[in-house]
């Protein structure tokens, strides 16, 4: 045990505090606190943005890191998006396969991520999943989205996460 402590980083600690937020942005999906679990979304992301920040900084980067990242970030910008979107009501049997395409399509855009060694982004990053979903929820508080244009999102996604599109770093 204590050397899994060992190979914990400060920037871990973010990483882990990203995986928190998209499991709780899940819980609050099946309890239908839709502002909330986009919220953990949101927060999930700053978390993310953090923990890359300070690798960088402190010089912590390693495989344990990287690969934690990745797993992390399936969860909170892959699974939970998903269930946003189950829970939304996005529970048709097409829409729960393109939601399941949606998070396979994830996993696949992160293990390419960890493997290639390209300057940039070869397509999006999931990393936007926590950005595009919580925008179209809050949005349709004030003007109504149907269930439609979620799901359009989700099969936007599915594609440019897979995608060979370059995109460069910020």
């Amino acid at each position: 045990m204590m050397k899994m402590f060992k190979l914990l980083k400060l920037a871990d600690a973010f990483t882990l505090a990203n995986l928190t937020c998209g499991f709780m942005s899940i819980l609050y999906s099946f309890s239908e606190s839709f502002a909330g679990a986009a919220l953990f979304l949101l927060a999930a992301m700053v978390f993310d943005y953090l923990d890359g920040f300070v690798a960088r900084k402190r010089k912590e980067g390693n495989i344990f890191g990287k690969e934690l990242d990745s797993l992390c970030d399936l969860v909170s910008f892959g699974v939970a998006p998903a269930v946003f979107g189950y829970a939304l009501g996005l529970d048709s049997l097409f829409a729960i396969i393109v939601l399941i395409a949606f998070v396979c399509a994830g996993a696949l855009r992160l293990c390419r991520f960890n493997v290639t060694k390209i300057e940039g982004f070869e397509g999006v990053p999931i990393t936007v999943n926590a950005l595009l979903f919580p925008t179209l929820y809050f949005g349709s508080l004030f003007f109504p989205l149907p269930l439609f244009v979620y799901l359009l999102g989700y099969i936007t996604m599915t594609f440019l996460m897979v995608s060979t599109l370059k995109i460069k770093k910020l």
